[in-house]
């Protein structure tokens, strides 16, 4: 028999044999418009449950039953946001940067709220006050940017922050839902550098460094990747079908914390990208004066044998810009004009992740929404195929007439 109630319902559980209450089920209609039951040993018990649900959907804090009973402790946003961290194996450059957004933008703030009760516009209001924080900054020191690139790197690991208590079950739905927080427009667009321009550059760098800015022009390398080549990565046993593998990346650990190579981002990363002859006879003569000995050799090591240093490449490079006349050149231009070259060589947005090793096709296609003057030569080449055929076919009527 249930008992009627303002709130949820009690039912006696009786034996079959001696008809005998032996316990008492509660129940009621969530929020969630799911019915939730337990059953207890006595009627007490069972109003309690009945008492602390109505309490927790009255004070907004209520969950399902059963996934409180999963979650032990409940944690705050900041605690969840730790565990993740921890929970993940991170370059040491990505776990610094994790780290630095978790201390410095979500402790202090939404960091101190329970992860179940984060709301959307807890988030939003966030968010907000977030870039309004960031370009109060960059005004203050002068910077050219005005802080939306780290508002955006921020946002996104919040949202991948919730998105894991939902795969772990902490959570039914991301509060993380401000469009395209994520997102930023580039400040300052690449610059696409002419083959005099790449030669200068070239030219203007040590030595031992001149054949890395050249590979990072021709192979669209990132320069982590390229620190982190060996002798076993470079094929030039034929310089005519001559490439360079990709499989590891070289990460910065922060000041203080020496380089580590370990392996590329994504699986995307893994690649094989064909070389021409010209690189191929650049890194040859590289290889036999400066690369180390061995298979396992790296191709571009430091002074002291190691990794070359990441502060050594950028303080080479900062002196080469300036001495070839390009003091607004970074690294990774050079990574962009190998890029967009090959859209203008006519590189389909496949080919394109793959020599970029992209895993997105939207990162690929801009450089082909950069190969803008391509695309006018295929118009025009249309055209020229349009008026050839309007020629043959004037020419096959003129024959026929004349029959």
């Amino acid at each position: 028999m249930a008992g009627k109630r303002s709130f949820g319902e009690l039912e006696a559980r009786r034996s079959k044999t001696t008809h005998k209450v032996i316990s008492w089920r509660a129940r009621y209609i969530g929020p969630d418009g799911v019915r939730h039951s337990r059953v207890f040993g006595d009627r007490m018990a069972a109003e309690s449950w009945l008492v602390d649900e109505r309490r927790l959907i009255d004070r907004n804090e209520w969950l399902p039953p059963e996934r409180r009973d999963a979650v032990v402790e409940r944690l705050t946003l900041s605690e969840w946001a730790t565990e993740y961290i921890e929970g993940r194996t991170l370059a040491p450059g990505t776990l610094r940067d994790y780290s630095r957004i978790l201390r410095v933008h979500i402790d202090p703030t939404i960091g101190t709220k329970y992860l179940d009760e984060v709301t959307v516009a807890d988030v939003a209001a966030w968010h907000a006050r977030l870039k309004k924080e960031l370009r109060a900054r960059a005004r203050k020191a002068n910077r050219t940017t005005d802080g939306s690139g780290e508002a955006a790197q921020t946002y996104k690991f919040l949202s991948a922050v919730f998105k894991a208590a939902i795969a772990r079950g902490l959570l039914d739905t991301s509060p993380a839902r401000v469009v395209a927080g994520g997102r930023h427009k580039r400040q300052r667009q690449p610059v696409l550098l002419s083959a005099a321009e790449v030669q200068a550059l070239a030219q203007a760098l040590p030595e031992h460094l001149r054949a890395l800015a050249d590979l990072l022009s021709w192979t669209g390398l990132r320069i982590g990747e390229a620190r982190a080549l060996r002798r076993r990565d470079v094929d030039l046993r034929n310089l005519g079908a001559a490439s360079v593998s990709v499989a590891q990346n070289v990460s910065q650990g922060g000041k203080g914390i020496n380089a580590v190579v370990g392996r590329v981002k994504t699986d995307a990363g893994y690649r094989t990208v064909a070389i021409p002859e010209e690189l191929a006879l650049v890194l040859k003569a590289h290889v036999e004066r400066f690369a180390q000995p061995g298979r396992d050799g790296l191709l571009f090591p430091g002074r002291s044998g190691g990794v070359l240093p990441e502060g050594t490449w950028r303080y080479a490079w900062i002196r080469a810009r300036e001495k070839a006349g390009l003091p607004d050149v970074r690294t990774h231009d050079l990574r962009h004009t190998s890029l967009t070259m090959a859209a203008r060589a006519g590189a389909t947005t496949a080919e394109l992740m793959h020599r970029a090793g992209h895993s997105e096709a939207r990162v690929a296609m801009i450089y082909q929404h950069a190969a803008a003057d391509r695309d006018r030569m295929i118009a025009e080449r249309m055209a020229a195929m349009a008026r050839e055929d309007e020629l043959a076919a004037r020419r096959a009527r003129g024959a026929a007439s004349g029959r």
